[in-house]
Formats: structure tokens, sequence, C-alpha cells
């Protein structure tokens, strides 16, 4: 199972300001010096709301490259979701407004202890928070969804990540002729699962996003 506390931000007009209450509240918890702010572009970041929260001063320097401090021992530096480099990243990750296919680079990052994500609209943020479990930040009181899937599913799903190299996922041929075994072999036993809740398994359990979907398009193909 995944070990990074991820949280999602409500969409309101409220939105940027309890995204960073709740940063510096993750960041004192877990004793996170370090915080990556990933934006669509950095073109024209100063005329969107998280910059208006920010404030002039902080937007200049992290524009220009600069980290800074926005509490004692915390530094936060800002990228772009195309400059954006997981495997280099540590600490809390923050994907403000950003794609949910750019957001997949945050969750596929090694170093993160924590990630925030404040989506654009309900849709993809729903559909993270049910990926992930996410916690919410804002006035909802209501949980992801519990996972569909029945005991002997997972069961299989857990073999075949076992059996797998989850640094490649299912490019190699051998290794998708075992999804497509184990996935087979499931539709026989007379199993049923949704192929969404086969990828929020996947993504959860070491997968990365674009192993999991190609896990999930072997699910689909299979579907009935």
């Amino acid at each position: 199972m995944s070990s990074v506390s991820r949280y999602v931000v409500e969409r309101s007009p409220d939105q940027v300001r309890l995204a960073f209450k709740s940063v510096l509240d993750i960041c004192k918890t877990k004793n996170i010096a370090n915080v990556t702010l990933v934006v669509p572009q950095k073109g024209g970041f100063d005329r969107t709301i998280v910059a208006e929260f920010l404030g002039p001063n902080i937007v200049k320097a992290l524009v220009k490259g600069q980290a800074v401090l926005i509490a004692q021992g915390v530094q936060m530096k800002l990228e772009s979701a195309q400059t954006f480099q997981g495997s280099w990243s540590e600490g809390l990750l923050i994907g403000a407004h950003i794609s949910d296919k750019d957001m997949n680079k945050l969750d596929d990052s090694i170093g993160a202890q924590a990630i925030v994500y404040l989506p654009w609209n309900d849709t993809e943020g729903k559909e993270w928070q049910a990926t992930w479990e996410a916690q919410i930040v804002g006035t909802t009181t209501a949980t992801a969804p519990a996972s569909s899937l029945s005991g002997p599913v997972e069961e299989a799903l857990q073999n075949l990540t076992q059996s797998i190299n989850l640094g490649t996922g299912l490019s190699h041929p051998l290794d998708k002729k075992r999804a497509e075994r184990t996935i087979a072999q499931l539709r026989q036993e007379g199993h049923l699962f949704d192929p969404v809740e086969i990828r929020r398994w996947a993504q959860r359990n070491g997968w990365t996003s674009s192993a999991a979907a190609s896990l999930e398009a072997v699910a689909r193909k299979s579907n009935p």
C-alpha cells in the first residue's frame, strides 16, 4: 500500500487558503522542510488565484527560481507541470489546478512524503480521492468510497504484483501475459470487478500510473 499521505482540497472560494493552511500543518506534523508547488505553467502564474494569495514578493521570487520561506524551517519552490522532475522531488508536493494526467507525475514521485491536490474541477478531484483514498480538506465530511474488489481479486492482484517487474510495468510481453492470465482466470472463476477499481488498486500498491492504466486496459479487454 502507498505510504504517502494524500490530501484533496475541495473546490470553494476558500480553496487556496485552506490548502496552504493544511500544507503548513502537514509540514509541522511530519517534520517536512521542503515544499514543491506544481502549477500548469510558470508563464502567467502571477495572474492566478494562487499567486494572488501568496502575494507579489513571494511570487516574484518563485518565478525567478528562488526558494521562499513559508514557515520557520520550511521552504517552497515553484515548478510547472512540464519542468517537474518527480525522481528529484522530496518533501511535500502541491498540485495546484493541474490536470489529472499531470498529477500522475506527482503520484509517481519516489521521494514524496505527502501530496496535496487542488483540483480545478470536482470530477478530477473525486477521481483522485477515490484512487488514493485521500483525506478531504474542506467542508465535506464524506470519505472516499471503499474498494469494491473482493478478497480473491485483491489476492490475485497482489500475486501478480509480486511476479512482475514493477519498474517496467506491462511493457515486457511476459509480464503482460501474466496480467492477461490473471484477469482471465478471475473471469473464469466468476469474479466480478470494475476495471477502474483494478487501476486504483494498482496505483495504491506500487504500480506507476502508466502501468496501472495498462492493467486497467487488460481488465477492460476481458470485460464481458
